[in-house]
């Protein structure tokens, strides 16, 4: 994603370039999380009681990708601050 953002800011490469396959992808993209999925149902058991914890890793982690890919965004575009 880094590299595409990268190609697409220094007009290496045109949206129009893309726009056919990141629709395709774009319209399946609820099938990608299908395995992750049947991973959590099949496995529920094993993380019985540790509810609070998965839900604190996902934030805590969830936050740090928002971060890092925000700050990534700004310093290739060159809007730091």
């Amino acid at each position: 994603m880094m590299l595409l953002l990268a190609l697409l800011h220094l007009g290496w490469l045109k949206v129009d370039d893309i726009r056919l396959v990141s629709t395709l992808l774009l319209n399946y993209m609820p099938l990608f999380f299908i395995p992750a999925g049947v991973s959590v149902m099949a496995s529920y058991t094993l993380m019985e009681g540790f509810y609070w914890q998965i839900i604190l890793i996902t934030m805590i982690s969830t936050l740090i990708v928002m971060v890092v890919t925000a700050k990534s965004v700004m310093h290739l575009t060159g809007k730091e601050r």
